[in-house]
C-alpha cells in the first residue's frame, strides 16, 4: 500500500492547536488576553476542519488500496476509535459536572468565562436528558442530533467530541461514496449531492448546530479530502479528474468562508510531494522543513497519539480547573498558569497511556481476521 508521508506530524500539530485553544477558553485566560484568544480560537477550528479533510483522504486512500467487505471495514473503524472515545467519554461525564461546580458559581467574576451555555446544558441535563445524551454518544451519532431536538447534543459531555461523531458518520457511508467515485456518472452524483446538502444544512433544514458536526455541513470538506486522493492516485486516469476538480471548486466556491483549511491542507499537499530529486536550494529548504516539522521522531511520537490527546485533555483541563477554583480559591491568573502547567505534561501522559493500553490492543485485535493486513489504520484519523 502506497503510504504517503508527515501524515502523523500533521495530525499532532492539529491535535495540540486544539488542545492550547481549550487551555485560553476554559481557564479565563481568553478574558485577560482576547487579543490571542480570538485567532487560537480560529485557528483550533480550522485545525478541525483540516482534520476532517485528512480524514476523507485517508479513508478514500484505505478503501481504494484495500477490498473488504463492509462489515469488516466498519468494525475495524469502530474498534480504531471507540475505545479510547468510551474512556474519554466516561472521564468527560465526570469533567462536565466538575465545570458545572466550578464556572456556575462565577468564581472571578466578570471575568469568569461565558457560562450561560453550559448553565442551559446543566438545566438539560437536569430536566431528564442525561439518558438521551448518554444515548446519542454512546451511538457515537450525537454530533447529528441538532440543539432543537437535544440540547447542544453536539458538545455535552466530551466537546471534542463533535467532530468525532461527524467522522463516524462519514466512516457509515464512505464505501459508497468511494465506490460512486469510481464512475464518471456517479462523481458528478456525488458532487451533486454533496452540494444540495450544504445548501440544505445552511438553510437550517437539518436543525441547528453552532459547529458543522453533521454530515451535510462538513461533506465538502471530507470531499476535498476524497478529491485530493483521486488526484494522487497513481494509476488516475482523467475519468478519476472529475470528481477531484468538481469537489475541489465546490468546496472552494461553498465555503467561501471558511476556505482556510482547504488551503491549509492544499499547502500542506504540495510540500508532501516535493519531488525528492529536485536539488534547487529552495526545494531542498522546503523538503528539510517539512521533514523537522511533520516527520521527525517527535512529531511522530505526537501523531501516533494526537487522538487520544485530541480526546483526553478535555476532562483533564476540567479536573485541573475544578481542583485550583474549589479546592485551593486560586484566582484567574494563578488558576490558568497552573492549568498549563499541569495540564500539558498530564496530557502527554494520559495520551500514552491510551494509545498503548487502549488504542493499539483494540487496533490489533480489529486486524486479527486478517494479520496479514497493510499497517495503514495508524493514518485513520
Amino acid at each position: 500500500m502506497r503510504r504517503f508521508g508527515g501524515l502523523e506530524g500533521l495530525r499532532a500539530w492539529l491535535a495540540w492547536a486544539v488542545v492550547f485553544s481549550h487551555l485560553m477558553s476554559f481557564t479565563g485566560f481568553s478574558q485577560m488576553a482576547p487579543w490571542l484568544a480570538k485567532p487560537l480560537g480560529q485557528l483550533a477550528d480550522c485545525a478541525v476542519m483540516v482534520f476532517t479533510i485528512l480524514s476523507g483522504f485517508v479513508i478514500t486512500h484505505l478503501l481504494v488500496e484495500r477490498r473488504e467487505p463492509y462489515a469488516r471495514y466498519i468494525v475495524r473503524r469502530f474498534l480504531r476509535i471507540y475505545p479510547v472515545y468510551a474512556v474519554a467519554l466516561l472521564a468527560g461525564i465526570g469533567g462536565t459536572y466538575l465545570a458545572f461546580d466550578t464556572f456556575l458559581s462565577h468564581p472571578w467574576g466578570e471575568m469568569t468565562p461565558a457560562t450561560q451555555r453550559m448553565l442551559l446544558q446543566s438545566e438539560s441535563l437536569a430536566s431528564g436528558d442525561f439518558l438521551w445524551h448518554l444515548a446519542a454518544h454512546l451511538s457515537m451519532l450525537h454530533g447529528a442530533i441538532s440543539s432543537q431536538v437535544l440540547y447542544e447534543s453536539q458538545y455535552m459531555f466530551l466537546g471534542p467530541a463533535w467532530s468525532l461523531s461527524l467522522e463516524w458518520q462519514f466512516y457509515l457511508v464512505a464505501p459508497l461514496m468511494v465506490a460512486l467515485a469510481m464512475h464518471r456518472l456517479g462523481q458528478f452524483a456525488l458532487t451533486a449531492a454533496a452540494i444540495w446538502a450544504y445548501v440544505l444544512y445552511t438553510r437550517g433544514v437539518f436543525g441547528e448546530f453552532m459547529l458543522p458536526s453533521v454530515l451535510p455541513g462538513a461533506g465538502l470538506y471530507f470531499g476535498v479530502g476524497m478529491a485530493t486522493r483521486f488526484l494522487l492516485k497513481a494509476n488516475a486516469s482523467l475519468s478519476a479528474f472529475p470528481l477531484a476538480l468538481l469537489m475541489l471548486g465546490a468546496g472552494l466556491l461553498m465555503n467561501a468562508t471558511g476556505t482556510t483549511p482547504i488551503l491549509v491542507w492544499a499547502a500542506f499537499v504540495c510540500m508532501m510531494l516535493l519531488n525528492d530529486s529536485a536539488s534547487d536550494p529552495v526545494s531542498q529548504g522546503a523538503r528539510w522543513t517539512f521533514a523537522q516539522v511533520f516527520s521527525s521522531p517527535v512529531s511522530r511520537w505526537l501523531g501516533d497519539r494526537s487522538y487520544a490527546t485530541y480526546l483526553i485533555h478535555m476532562p483533564i483541563v476540567q479536573l485541573v480547573t475544578w481542583v485550583c477554583v474549589t479546592q485551593f480559591g486560586m484566582g484567574l491568573a494563578p488558576t490558568a498558569a497552573t492549568v498549563v502547567l499541569v495540564v500539558v505534561p498530564s496530557t502527554l501522559v494520559a495520551s500514552a497511556l491510551l494509545h498503548r493500553y487502549v488504542e493499539l490492543p483494540a487496533i490489533h485485535w480489529g486486524r486479527r481476521p486478517n494479520r496479514q493486513a497493510p499497517m495503514a489504520d495508524r493514518a485513520a484519523y
